[in-house]
C-alpha cells in the first residue's frame, strides 16, 4: 500500500508543486527583470530626447535676434546646465559598450559646445545679439552632432528594449510550455501508473488460490477457492468470506483435535499418577500384609502382637496416609488466603519447626534475612509449607551434618523477593535433575516425591517461580521468587508472573 500507492502519489504531488512554484517564481523574476530593463531604457530614451530638445533650443537662442542682452546669456547657461545633467544621466544609464561610447561622444560634444558658446559670449555686444556667421555655423554643426548622437542613443535603447521584450516573451512561453508539458506528462504518467497498478492487482487477484486442509495435515482437502481474472472486488469479497468461513471450520476442527490431545495427555498423566500411587501404596500394603500373615500364623500359639510389629504396621499405615494426603494436596490445591505480611516471619516459623531436627543432625542453620521487612501479599500458611519442605529436603541431604544457609532479600529491580536455601550435601542427582518437580520423582528410599511438586504448585499459584541447581562448591541451591507488595493493593489475578 505505502510503496505502491501512497509513495508514488506523494512524489507526483511534490513534483507538481515544485514545478509550479519554481516556474511561477521564475516568471515573476523574469517580469521584474524586464520591468527594470524597461524602466532603464525608457529613462535613457527620455534623457536622450531632452538632450535633443535642449540642443535645438540652444541653437535657437544663439541664432535668435529677439532675445535681450540680459536674458540671452542666462538662458544659454540654463540650457548648458540642463545638457550637462542629462549627459551625466545618460552616462549612468549606459550599460552596454555602445552606450558608453555614445555617452563619451556626447560629453565631448558638450565640451565643444560650451567652448563655442564662451567664444561667442566674449565677442562684442553686437555679435552676441546677432551672432557671428562662422561661429553660428560651428554651433549649428555641433548641434547636429549632439542631436545625431542622442538619436543614436535613443535608437540603441529602443533596440535593447525590443530585444528584452522578445526575450521575455520567448522565455515566458518556453517556461509555460515546459510547465504545461510536465503537468500533462504527470497526468499521463499517473494514468499509466494507475492502469499498471490495476493490472498488477488484477494479476495478483487472479493468482489467489486458497486451499484449506484438515487439522491432521492429511491430503483431504476441505475446499479450494479460485478467483478468475475477470471477477471484480465484490466477487473477491464474497470469496474471502467463503475462505473465512472455511477457516473457522478448520479452526474448530483444530480446537477439537487439541482438546482430544489435551484429554489424552490428562489421561496419560492420570495413568502415570495412578502408577505412582499404586507403587507408593503397594510397598507398605505388602509389608502390612506380611506382618498380618505372620501374626495369623502365630495366632495358634496365643502369642501377643509385639510392640515392634505393631509400630511397623503403624509406620506403614502412616506412610500410606502421607502418600494419599500428598496426592490430595497436589490434585486439589486449597484456595489462597492472601494477606500483607513480612516474609521474614514466615521463614522464621519454618526454621523454628526444623530447628530441633537440625540440632539432632548437627546441621548449622545460617540465616541472612536482612534488617528491613520484606512485605508481600501472599498466603503465609502455604508459603510456610513450601519453606518447611525445602528445609527438610536440605536436612535430609546432610545426615552427617553440614551448613544450611537461608537468605532472603529484594531483587535488584526491587519488584520481587528472592529466598535462597542452600545446603552442603551431595547435590541434585543428574538422573533426577530434569524431573525434580514432577510428582513421584524422588531418589529417597521412603519418599513420596510429592513435596517439591506441591511446593512448585503453591509458588506458581502465587505467580512466582522456584528454581533448583547445584552449587559450584557442592550441595543444592533452591531459589524462590515471589512478587513483592507495592503501595497499591495487589489483586491475586493482577500480579505478574515471575519467569
Amino acid at each position: 500500500m505505502w510503496k505502491g500507492i501512497v509513495f508514488p502519489t506523494i512524489v507526483m504531488a511534490v513534483t507538481w508543486l515544485l514545478v509550479s512554484v519554481s516556474t511561477t517564481y521564475y516568471i515573476f523574476w523574469l517580469d521584474e527583470s524586464y520591468q527594470r530593463v524597461f524602466a532603464e531604457n525608457v529613462a535613457a530614451m527620455q534623457s536622450a530626447g531632452r538632450v535633443q530638445e535642449a540642443t535645438w533650443e540652444l541653437l535657437s537662442v544663439v541664432v535668435s535676434k529677439k532675445a535681450g542682452l540680459p536674458e540671452k546669456p542666462a538662458r544659454l547657461q540654463e540650457l548648458l546646465d540642463l545638457l550637462a545633467r542629462e549627459v551625466q544621466t545618460l552616462r549612468k544609464l549606459a550599460l552596454t559598450e555602445r552606450e558608453q561610447i555614445l555617452s563619451d561622444r556626447l560629453e565631448g560634444h558638450l565640451v565643444n559646445y560650451k567652448q563655442s558658446i564662451e567664444n561667442l559670449s566674449n565677442n562684442s555686444l553686437k555679435t552676441l545679439l546677432i551672432g557671428n556667421a562662422d561661429e553660428v555655423r560651428a554651433i549649428s554643426a555641433l548641434t547636429d552632432q549632439m542631436v545625431e548622437t542622442a538619436q543614436q542613443f535613443r535608437t540603441i535603447n529602443q533596440q535593447l528594449l525590443n530585444e528584452a521584450a522578445d526575450r521575455r516573451e520567448n522565455t515566458t512561453g518556453s517556461v509555460l510550455a515546459a510547465r504545461t508539458s510536465v503537468q500533462i506528462l504527470g497526468q499521463v504518467l499517473g494514468v499509466a501508473y494507475g492502469w499498471w497498478m490495476a493490472r498488477r492487482l488484477q494479476r495478483t487477484v487472479a493468482r489467489i488460490t486458497v486451499s484449506l486442509r484438515d487439522a491432521t495435515n492429511s491430503e483431504t482437502q476441505l475446499g479450494a477457492v479460485r478467483i478468475d481474472q475477470r471477477q471484480d472486488l465484490d466477487a473477491v469479497q464474497n470469496q474471502v468470506e467463503l475462505v473465512v468461513a472455511r477457516m473457522r471450520e478448520a479452526n474448530h476442527e483444530l480446537q477439537r483435535a487439541r482438546h482430544e490431545v489435551l484429554r489424552s495427555e490428562r489421561l496419560a498423566a492420570v495413568g502415570e499418577l495412578a502408577a505412582g500411587v499404586a507403587h507408593e501404596l503397594r510397598n507398605p500394603l505388602t509389608s502390612v500384609k506380611l506382618l498380618l500373615q505372620y501374626v495369623a500364623q502365630k495366632g495358634t500359639s496365643n502369642e501377643p502382637l509385639t510392640s515392634n510389629l505393631l509400630q511397623l504396621i503403624l509406620d506403614e499405615i502412616a506412610r500410606m496416609e502421607s502418600t494419599i494426603q500428598g496426592m490430595l494436596d497436589f490434585s486439589r490445591p486449597p484456595q489462597l488466603n492472601r494477606s500483607r505480611h513480612d516474609l521474614r516471619d514466615t521463614l522464621q516459623r519454618a526454621i523454628n519447626l526444623v530447628l530441633g531436627r537440625a540440632q539432632h543432625q548437627k546441621v548449622r542453620l545460617v540465616t541472612e534475612l536482612g534488617d528491613g521487612p520484606l512485605f508481600l501479599h501472599a498466603d503465609a500458611a502455604q508459603l510456610n509449607q513450601v519453606f518447611v519442605n525445602l528445609l527438610i529436603n536440605g536436612l535430609e541431604a546432610m545426615p552427617d551434618g553440614g551448613d544450611l544457609v537461608i537468605s532472603a532479600g529484594y531483587t535488584d529491580e526491587g519488584d520481587a523477593i528472592s529466598v535462597t536455601i542452600r545446603d552442603t550435601g551431595e547435590g541434585i542427582s543428574a538422573a533426577i535433575e530434569k524431573r525434580l518437580f514432577e510428582p513421584f520423582a524422588t531418589t529417597k528410599e521412603r519418599g513420596t516425591g510429592l513435596g517439591l511438586a506441591v511446593s512448585r504448585r503453591i509458588v506458581e499459584q502465587h505467580r512466582g517461580t522456584i528454581l533448583a541447581e547445584n552449587h559450584p562448591t557442592g550441595g543444592a541451591v533452591f531459589r524462590v521468587l515471589i512478587q513483592a507488595a507495592t503501595d497499591e493493593a495487589d489483586l491475586p489475578d493482577g500480579m505478574p508472573s515471575l519467569k
